[in-house]
């Protein structure tokens, strides 16, 4: 039989404080309540698949995190398991990033060790990220992430430079990333490998949705198996709920 390797992209459960763009907050923890129960069920998907994830990578929002910190529980790993990887933060737009446009606080991206001290034992801190975020707007690496990125450069960009390096690093593990309906539909995108946008299967993505890709040993195609999906969330989030999507694929 011959052996897939399996991608696995996850979208976290209900934050303590609602997102909203050009207002914030952009750092909320998971709802102390629901956000965990909905971060459990994800977790208890992950690790009864066939073939659950092997190694994961996560944004560094606190929301992203706490999921991840599920996660890797449930899949029997915990010291030095969380792979924290800037190219898997939020789409660093202002109405994303910035509360009350157009002179607002923008969004502090934590250190690694800011993370640990919060109590995310589990992260790997000899970890490098594999696509570092810019911290001069005027000299960005090709793909990095940076304030402030186009829609175009996050889909064109970033998300196919992270995507590609995480898996040359993972070197065939099964991969679970945690991150943000942005980045994550971008990178889905770029796996699906659809002709265009309109022909993609690509779309809306709700609170809790896990994405599954895999592809066979040796092959460089990879195959959308599942989108989204919700049926292990608790109560009406099963249905798919507080839906997002990048204004591109929106449908």
């Amino acid at each position: 039989m011959v052996r897939k390797q399996h991608i696995y992209f996850v979208r976290y459960g209900l934050t303590k404080y609602p997102l909203v763009e050009n207002a914030g907050p952009f750092d909320s923890p998971l709802h102390p309540i629901y956000g965990y129960e909905q971060g459990i069920a994800i977790s208890r998907k992950l690790a009864s698949m066939p073939c659950p994830p092997e190694v994961v990578y996560s944004s560094s929002l606190h929301r992203s995190l706490s999921t991840s910190q599920m996660i890797v529980h449930a899949i029997g790993k915990t010291e030095n398991s969380i792979l924290v990887e800037d190219g898997l933060v939020e789409w660093l737009a202002p109405s994303l990033t910035v509360n009350k446009l157009p002179d607002g606080e923008r969004l502090r991206i934590r250190s690694v060790q800011d993370r640990i001290d919060m109590s995310f034992t589990e992260i790997d801190p000899s970890y490098k990220s594999l696509n570092p975020i810019a911290q001069d707007p005027d000299n960005v690496p090709d793909g990095a992430p940076y304030f402030f990125e186009t829609e175009e450069y996050l889909i064109e960009k970033r998300t196919k430079v992270t995507i590609d390096r995480i898996i040359e690093h993972a070197d065939g593990k099964n991969i679970c990333i945690v991150s943000h309906v942005p980045c994550a539909q971008a990178m889905a995108l770029y796996l699906e490998g659809a002709p265009s946008i309109e022909e993609s299967k690509i779309g809306p993505w709700p609170l809790g949705g896990i994405t599954l890709f895999t592809r066979e040993e040796g092959s460089e195609k990879w195959n959308l198996e599942m989108y989204a999906d919700c049926s292990h969330m608790p109560g009406e989030y099963k249905n798919g709920l507080k839906e997002w999507s990048l204004p591109s694929l929106t449908k």
